[in-house]
This record gives structure tokens, C-alpha cells and sequence, in this order.
């Protein structure tokens, strides 16, 4: 009795500190928005808030946070689960209708184009008009069905045909979709895809395969895309004195800004970069906007939110028993901590400059709607565990 009690309380508290960091990284986010952008609008209209970005991401808090205690909630196995006909799933349906709407996105007059990219629907409702990216749809509807996919397979994933040709083509073809406009999406999510198909049990000697598909896919959409060739080439040479790219200036003002708040920072609000030298300061680069107005002991506390979200996360996968929990649980955290360290490393020029948001910080709808659902489910799956831990043999 005593040790079903200390593995309730256990998992009970895996659960809690889950729901504690995502709120403390969303309050953190929306500060740190606020202050990136506040400097940029003189004067705001209350009546008109939805039309500022940084009380959009105020507003957007609430959302987030009901959405997570929504599905933390709700039987997850209910929506990602199919008896006998795959095409009965929500999970499935959902997956289908995001890769139709990646398809229809890249039509012109259908697709809205922001900063030379067609990546948005834009959907008008008065004054409180609002964008909708299906690839953030699409990345997670396509991790977590990779996810279940393998779990019901079993040790049939092993096989080439039956196990890795059907993900294969899934994920190479929802990459493919994504990558036409948005090359840093599309890495992530094949980058996550793969390390959840081997966690599924695909043979590694299977996965080779796609390398050459890789290669292939690469030279058509980076190298000859002068613009995203042009941040390669801005990484590798941007500091040379014979090399002078435009693509490297993300990079040099997001590590000035980040040099220039020393330990303690500049002090919160009185960061200059966000004065029009750093684009996308409340979006993509806001980690530098944090370094230079709360110096490295604020960003270090950013990134140790994250170390304890992805420990938490796999404390929870290790303690889980069920094979469909256990690997949905591995795709949530693996997608979350892959998206944060991308983002970490372009904000600090350890990779090419991409557009990746930094998870529930960055300002933005879509993606942190849709990460609150996954990290949602990931907090069932906690309670889950505490209910079969406490009564054994239930659900």
C-alpha cells in the first residue's frame, strides 16, 4: 500500500512539474515578447489589441493554458488509436487534411505570403483577423502518427515493407510539402521523424535509404534556392573579411545583442537591438533579446526551463508501460526539445539561420495552440501512469 502511494505521489508530481514549467516559460514568453515589441509601438489602443503582436502573445496564455488542461484531460487514445480500419482514426483524418492543406497553402491567391514566404492561411473575423500555418498541423500530426503507426505494428516494423515504406513515404512526403517554403520545419521534422521511426523499432540499415533522398532533397531546396544557400554560405564564412553576406546580419546583431548583456543584462525593456536592428526579435531571435536584456543568468534560466521540461518528459516515458503511451510520450518530448535546441543554436550562429520558434517563449498562434495539445497529451499520459500505478490492471 505504502508503495503504491509514494508511486502515485511520483507520478502525480511528474505531471505537476510539467503543467509548473510550461506556465513559468509562457509568463516568461509573454514578458519577454511584450518587452521586444513594446518599444516599437508608441502607443496602444486596448479596444484594438488583437492587432499588436505583443498582446496578441498576452492573450494568448489563457488559451494556451485551458487548451493544456483540456487535453491533459481527455483519453488520448480515443483520437490516435484505429481498431481495423486506419482511416477510421482522427489522428489519421487530421494528417490527411494536413497535407491537403500544405498543398493548397503553396497556391497562389490561397496561400498568404509573409516575408517572401507562402506558409499562412489568412483567416479574416473582423478585427480579429488571424494567420494559420498547417505545417505546425502537419509536424505534429505526422510525429504522432508515426508514433502509434508503430506501436500497433509492433515487431513488424522491423520489415521494409510493412513497417518502413508506409512511414517512409509519409514523412518524406509531409517533409517535402513543408520544406517548399519553410526549410527549417521540414529538417526538424525529419530529423524528429527518423529518431521516432528507429524508437518504433525501424532498422537502422533501412533508414540509409533515405540519405541519398536526403542529399537529393537538399541540393533542390537549398542549393539552388539562392536565398537559403546564401545562409549557408553565410554560416560557414560569415565572419571572413573577404566574404560579406546580408545572410549572415541575423546571426552578428543576435550574438551582439546577446554579448552586449554581459552577466546581468541590460535591464528588462532597455535592450536596443529590438530599435529595428534584429528582425523577427519577437518571433525566431527572441532568446537575444533575452540574452541582452537579462544577461546570462536569464538565459540561463530559459534554458534550464527547457532541461527540466525534456527530463521531466522522459522520466514520464520511462515510467510509462504501454507501448502506444510510452512512444506517443518519446515523440512530444523529442519534438519539443529538438525544436528548442534548434532554435537555441541559430539564435547563437551555431547553426544557418532558420525560422524556428522557440517553443511556448516565442510569439506566435498556431504552433503554441498546437504544442500545448501535444504537451496536453503528454500530461495525460502522467495521470495515466498514476492511475495504474494505484490500481493495477486499469485503465
Amino acid at each position: 500500500m505504502v508503495s503504491n502511494i509514494n508511486a502515485l505521489e511520483k507520478s502525480s508530481a511528474a505531471a505537476t512539474w510539467l503543467v509548473v514549467i510550461i506556465a513559468a516559460l509562457l509568463c516568461l514568453g509573454a514578458l519577454m515578447v511584450f518587452s521586444a515589441g513594446a518599444s516599437l509601438d508608441q502607443s496602444i489602443e486596448l479596444e484594438r489589441f488583437w492587432e499588436y503582436s505583443t498582446m496578441r502573445r498576452l492573450a494568448f496564455v489563457p488559451i494556451v493554458l485551458i487548451t493544456l488542461a483540456l487535453f491533459s484531460r481527455l483519453n488520448f487514445r480515443h483520437w490516435l488509436v484505429w481498431k481495423r480500419y486506419f482511416w477510421s482514426c482522427p489522428l489519421v483524418l487530421l494528417l490527411a487534411f494536413s497535407i491537403i492543406l500544405l498543398i493548397l497553402v503553396l497556391i497562389p491567391g490561397m496561400g498568404t505570403e509573409i516575408n517572401q514566404s507562402r506558409r499562412w492561411f489568412k483567416i479574416a473575423a473582423g478585427s480579429y483577423g488571424f494567420t494559420f500555418q498547417p505545417s505546425e498541423l502537419a509536424k505534429w500530426t505526422v510525429i504522432l502518427f508515426l508514433a502509434a503507426y508503430g506501436s500497433r505494428m509492433g515487431d513488424k516494423m522491423r520489415e521494409f515493407k510493412k513497417g518502413f515504406l508506409p512511414v517512409a513515404v509519409v514523412l518524406g512526403l509531409v517533409v517535402t510539402l513543408v520544406g517548399k517554403e519553410d526549410f527549417g520545419t521540414a529538417a526538424l521534422i525529419g530529423a524528429v521523424g527518423v529518431a521516432v521511426m528507429l524508437a518504433t523499432g525501424v532498422r537502422w540499415w533501412h533508414l540509409l535509404l533515405l540519405v541519398p533522398l536526403t542529399a537529393v532533397a537538399f541540393y533542390l531546396l537549398v542549393y539552388c534556392d539562392t536565398h537559403r544557400w546564401g545562409r549557408v554560405l553565410a554560416f560557414l564564412y560569415g565572419d571572413s573579411s573577404e566574404v560579406e553576406l546580408p545572410s549572415a546580419y541575423h546571426a552578428k546583431q543576435s550574438i551582439m545583442a546577446i554579448g552586449v548583456g554581459g552577466l546581468w543584462g541590460t535591464g528588462l525593456g532597455q535592450g536596443t537591438v529590438k530599435l529595428g536592428w534584429l528582425p523577427e526579435d519577437t518571433t525566431d531571435f527572441v532568446f537575444a533579446v533575452i540574452g541582452e536584456e537579462l544577461g546570462l543568468v536569464g538565459s540561463l534560466l530559459i534554458i534550464g526551463f527547457f532541461m527540466a521540461l525534456i527530463v521531466v518528459s522522459m522520466v514520464i516515458v520511462h515510467r510509462t508501460n504501454d507501448n502506444l503511451a510510452r512512444r506517443i510520450a518519446l515523440a512530444i518530448a523529442l519534438m519539443v526539445g529538438a525544436q528548442a535546441v534548434m532554435n537555441l543554436c541559430v539564435v547563437t550562429a551555431l547553426t544557418p539561420t532558420k525560422g524556428i520558434a522557440l517553443p511556448f517563449v516565442s510569439a506566435g498562434g498556431t504552433g503554441l495552440v498546437l504544442t500545448a495539445v501535444a504537451v496536453g497529451i503528454l500530461v495525460n499520459i502522467a495521470r495515466q501512469n498514476q492511475l495504474r500505478e494505484h490500481w493495477p490492471g486499469k485503465n
